[in-house]
């Protein structure tokens, strides 16, 4: 077996203990007692540990090593993604209305498209993927790295946390959704920012009530 798959090996294997809760919050992780379970050595585990860290699953303390962190995604936690997103993108809106700029819904309408095409129940993840892209590229237009940063970041959270029940609630609202992208996007075209922020709020109030059903 190649390194890289021993890495993959020992990722998913420590990865599937926490998200199951056999490795739980507080608890050590033993490089050594996951390389003898796997029959491996101790470095692709310690590589696999260390992209869990960067997943925020993981963390080093001092004296103690790798620790287990909370590792689901609350109620509270999705609504404060939700929020987020929503500030992004009226701060996007204002500064198309303020510097007067066009936007551009091309990128946007082909994710869109891809969007429309796929088997959502099926394809969960991938329809996540396509709606985490669209919010990036339009929140690309402020030309803010730190905001970009941002999305790219509430996406690993959400991916790498939120439970089932949480993940489906996009695809839940999929009509929804789609139909507010729409309006947000012709609206944006035309210029009616007052108009395109309030289809954000209506849109992300649906969630936040198909939250707590």
């Amino acid at each position: 077996m190649e390194k890289q798959t021993y890495e993959k090996l020992a990722y998913y294997t420590i990865k599937e203990k926490i998200l199951s809760g056999k490795l739980r919050v507080g608890e050590h992780i033993s490089e050594a007692g996951i390389a003898k379970e796997l029959s491996i050595s101790r470095t692709p585990v310690r590589k696999a540990i260390a992209v869990l860290v960067s997943e925020e699953l993981i963390e080093y303390e001092l004296n103690r090593g790798a620790i287990v962190i909370e590792s689901s995604m609350s109620a509270g936690r999705f609504i404060e993604l939700l929020e987020m997103g929503e500030i992004l993108i009226i701060q996007t809106i204002d500064k198309c209305k303020n510097k007067n700029l066009t936007y551009k819904p091309e990128k946007g309408n082909e994710i869109l498209k891809e969007m429309r095409q796929i088997q959502k129940e099926e394809e969960v993840d991938l329809y996540l993927t396509l709606l985490s892209k669209w919010l990036l590229q339009f929140i690309s237009q402020l030309g803010n790295i730190y905001a970009e940063d941002t999305v790219r970041k509430m996406k690993r959270d959400f991916f790498n946390k939120a439970q089932k029940d949480i993940k489906m609630i996009p695809v839940l609202l999929e009509d929804e959704t789609l139909e507010c992208i729409d309006q947000l996007t012709s609206h944006m075209v035309a210029k009616e920012h007052d108009e395109a922020k309030e289809v954000t709020k209506r849109l992300v109030n649906l969630y936040i009530i198909r939250t707590f059903r």
